[in-house]
């Protein structure tokens, strides 16, 4: 994910928390992963699960790679 968007690994925390349904898709969406996309955002991001996980992922690994 870092490496996606160029920006810095803060800046994706702080994204990832400000806006968490509205960032978790793009990052989705961005890869390729358009139907993911569009459920991670209406359903507010698997129902705050996969946001929750999106967070420790990617503060653990500062990586963030969905493998999903």
């Amino acid at each position: 994910m870092i490496k996606d968007f160029g920006l810095p690994w803060i800046a994706h925390v702080v994204l990832l928390i400000v806006l968490p349904v509205i960032w978790g898709a793009i990052i989705r969406i961005t890869r390729g992963k358009l139907l993911l996309g569009i459920l991670y955002f209406f359903t507010g991001g698997y129902f705050l699960i996969g946001w929750i996980i999106d967070i420790v992922q990617l503060i653990l690994k500062k990586n963030f790679a969905l493998k999903y």
